[in-house]
Order: structure tokens, then sequence, then C-alpha cells
């Protein structure tokens, strides 16, 4: 498997723009278009439905702490101690609504992670694409980024509706109550938070690349550490351990140089902030503060104002908080969306029918002047091939190393279908393959002796005699069992593994 860091990156995987809209949109087009998924339209729209209800609630509770705040400069205790209660069970309200909706929204994005998960699972074993993206070594860790990334842009793509919706209406609400009081306030918060969102754009942006390289990073350190674990006796033979430790730590190295340039870019970045933030601070004592000391307003509009003014803030700051969210998600989306084109790519492909040996099928075994290439075009392997065996019949294919007998079979297994003539073979279900590497899957070993076709109801008697016929009579026993579950790629010898493959 390729590293990342070896890959060439298109520089507009890096940008916040149409390209990445386009990504998430494919991403999010397979779940939300089929028809079996409308609980979870049900669940969206009641989250967008119900944030109208959140903004009258906000403007609600401003007009009451005024009012409350009103009261208690005219010491009126009991009007006081009524908006006390109201505002309280206003709030519990608000909090059993959190609840509900948190749940709802965790309920809708399981199902769409876990649907994603199996989506992504099944475009990769499909068309043998795992073998392409293993093969040209185009696309890093794989494996990763199915793990990894969906939960990432899953979440992201959950909260874009509910953060736009919510700074609509805040907006709409808070400005209107806000320009109750004063229109500069309102025109100071509006021009602050679109210079604070242009600023928040212009910091974030280069933090994409350099989440990005993070995230490669942090996978190819992990796949280094799993090279080691699966080839831990080949490795004890080398007495390699040197050697491996150095591999790891330059990948080590490479997520600490990642870390530490993504905390000293914030780090210098904090200042631009917290200098934006301080201007906020005393905006009250320029716009709302005078207007009470000249006898304008009462004290309990200070407080409406302060509300009103910090809601209008949190909601244009919503959609800028969103911007930082966005610049750590969007590695993930690109990510994911690299091996979901490739899904594309594999299934444009197997329509396309172009410079590809013509395949036949039959009971017996034939090549008729096949011309081999290897998948991509680039080199011609073994020319004008002709040879036919008959049922009962026996063929070795010998040569010198790198003359094209491993891609002969390659191509007969249908893994490589570059090149032209034509190929007569058995159906797939009459045929198969074993490799020079024998595979041992993750499973009992019933499914591992049955793997990758044979009959689930097939007897232990049965299981038993076929053992005995490839000279392994006491593998069950050794095994603790058809149930048993190991690792059995390290519990047989590999002798053994290739004769459980026959």
């Amino acid at each position: 498997m390729t590293d990342a860091a070896t890959i060439k990156i298109d520089p507009r995987d890096y940008r916040l723009d149409g390209r990445l809209a386009k990504r998430i949109w494919r991403l999010a087009k397979p779940y939300w278009s089929d028809s079996r998924h409308w609980k979870s339209w049900v669940l969206m729209l009641f989250t967008i439905l119900s944030g109208p209800l959140w903004a009258f609630y906000n403007y609600t509770v401003a007009q009451l702490m005024a009012e409350q705040a009103n009261t208690l400069v005219s010491k009126g205790e009991s009007e006081w101690y009524a908006y006390f209660w109201m505002l309280l069970l206003l709030a519990v309200g608000k909090w059993l609504y959190d609840l509900i909706l948190s749940l709802l929204n965790m309920l809708m994005k399981m199902q769409w992670y876990r649907w994603m998960t199996e989506w992504v699972v099944h475009r990769y074993l499909q068309n043998k694409t795992y073998y392409d993206i293993s093969m040209k070594g185009d696309i890093d860790n794989p494996d990763e980024r199915i793990q990894s990334n969906v939960d990432p842009f899953v979440t992201a793509a959950l909260t874009f509706p509910g953060n736009v919706l919510s700074t609509i209406l805040g907006l709409i609400t808070n400005g209107l109550l806000l320009t109750q009081v004063t229109s500069s306030m309102t025109t100071f918060v509006v021009v602050y938070s679109i210079i604070g969102l242009v600023l928040q754009t212009a910091i974030y942006w280069p933090l994409i690349r350099k989440n990005f390289d993070l995230v490669a990073a942090n996978a190819d350190f992990r796949f280094g550490l799993l090279r080691v674990r699966d080839n831990a006796e080949t490795i004890a033979f080398f007495r390699g351990e040197k050697m491996e430790e150095k591999q790891v730590k330059r990948r080590l190295d490479r997520v600490v140089k990642h870390n530490m340039n993504i905390f000293y870019y914030k780090f210098k970045t904090e200042f631009i902030n917290q200098a934006f933030e301080n201007i906020w601070t005393i905006s009250p004592l320029i716009f709302v503060y005078p207007l009470y000391f000249s006898g304008q307003i009462e004290f309990g509009i200070i407080t409406l104002a302060s509300t009103a003014a910090l809601q209008l803030r949190q909601a244009i700051q919503s959609l800028q908080s969103y911007i930082p969210f966005l610049a750590n998600a969007a590695p993930s989306v690109v990510r994911l969306a690299q091996i979901v084109e490739r899904f594309d790519e594999m299934d444009a492909h197997a329509a396309r029918v172009e410079n590809q040996i013509r395949v036949e099928r039959a009971d017996r075994i034939a090549l008729q002047h096949v011309n081999f290439q290897t998948p991509g075009g680039e080199q011609n392997l073994a020319q004008d091939v002709s040879l036919a065996v008959e049922p009962g019949q026996s063929l070795i294919i010998i040569g010198q190393t790198g003359v094209g007998k491993s891609s002969i079979l390659r191509t007969m297994a249908g893994l490589w279908t570059r090149g032209s003539g034509t190929m007569v073979m058995p159906h797939d279900d009459a045929m198969m393959f074993v490799p020079q590497k024998p595979y041992m899957m993750l499973g009992d070993l019933r499914a591992q002796l049955l793997y990758p076709h044979g009959d689930q109801n097939m007897s232990d008697a049965a299981l038993q005699q076929v053992l005995e016929r490839v000279c392994l009579p006491d593998l069950i026993e050794k095994a603790g069992g058809l149930d048993a579950q190991r690792d059995w790629s390290r519990v047989f010898s590999l002798g053994e593994q290739q004769r459980i493959s026959f």
C-alpha cells in the first residue's frame, strides 16, 4: 500500500469551493435519495421546522428578562418572582427540547453512518475496486478512509442545515429587537460580524491543507504499525526490528510535525481573534449605556439590548464557527470522496468495452491469439498466445521471472482485462484460483474451510473427510472445533494454510 507522503495531491483539494460542495453532494445523495430512508427525512424536517420555535423562544426570553430587570429596579417583588419562575420553566422546557433533539439527531446520524459505511464497503469490494486501488497505489490507506472519515462527514452534513436556519432566524428576530432600542448598535453588530466572518475565512483557509496533511500522516503512522503486526514472524526471522523502529519513528515524526504546524498557526492567529473580540466587549459602552444615562431608555432595556445583541452576534457566530469546523472536516470529506470517485470510475470502466480481451464461456479453457497488457496499457506482456486445455488435461506454464506467467493467470481470473484476442473460460462458479500466498479470513474455522463459496449446510463429517484428503486429519481438533474463532494465519503453519486453500 502506498504512503500518503508519496502521493501527489491536487491543490484544488485544499479549497472551500464549489468542487468541495459537489463532493459533499456526491457523498450525501445516495442516502437521501433512497425512499427507504423516509424516517431520516422526517427527523430532518422536524429539526429544521423547530428553528422558528427556537427563534420565538429567544425573542420571548429577551422580552421577559427586560421586564424582570425593570421590576427589580422598581422593587416589585411579586412581579419579579413571577418572571423568575416563568423564565425557569422556559429554561427547563428548553433543556428538555435540547435533550430530545440531541437524541433524534444521534439516531439520524447513526442510521446514516451505518448505511453509508456499509455502502462504501460494498462499493469497495464491487468490481474488484480494492484490487485496483492496491495495484495502482494512488489512494493511500483506503481502510483508514472508510473507518475514520465517514463519521466526520455525516456530522458535518447534518449540522449544516440547522446552522444556516438558526443564523437566518437569529438575524431577523434579534435584529428587530435591537433595532427597537438603537439602530446604530444593530448596524455595528452586523458589520462587526461580517468582518469577523471574512476574517475567520481568511484565517482558517490555510488550515484545510494543514489538517489534510495531519490526517494523512496519522493514517500512515497507523499503517506502519499494522505492517509490523501483520509481518511479525517475517520481521523476526530477518531481525529487522531496528529498521522497523526507524520507519515507525519516521512516520511518528510526520505526525508530530503536522500537529505542531497547526498549533503554531493557531497560536499566531489567536492574537488576531482576541483583539477582535475585545472590540465587542466595549461596544455596549458606546451604543447602549449612554442612552440609559441620558434617560432615553429604562434599565430593563439594557438587558434587552444586551441579550438581543449577544444573540444576534451568536447567530452570525454559528456560521463563523462552522468555518473552522468545515476546515477540520474538509480533509475527511476529500479523502472519502476520492475513494467514492474511484468507485464511479470502476463502474464506468466495467461498462466500457475498450481494448479488452473477449471472453467466451464453455466447459474448457482456450486462448486464441491473445495479447496481454498491463491494466493501464503501459506495457505489452505475453503476445499472440494460443493454447487449449480440455477437461481432464493439465497444463503448467513455465518461464523466466518477469515474462508474464502471473499476468496470464490474472487475466484468466478476470483481474486484468486489457489486451486483445479471445479467451474461452468456464463460468465463474466452475472455477477456483489458488493464489501463491494463502489467505486466512476473519471468522470461525467452519467459515474459513468454506471460504469463499462453500456450502454452508455441509456436515462436519464431510468437512473432516475433505481435510483428510489434503492430509490435515487433526486440524479441527487442533483448532478447538469448527466454531472456534482465532487468527488462523498465526495458528496454522504456511503449509497448513496452503493445503486449506486447496
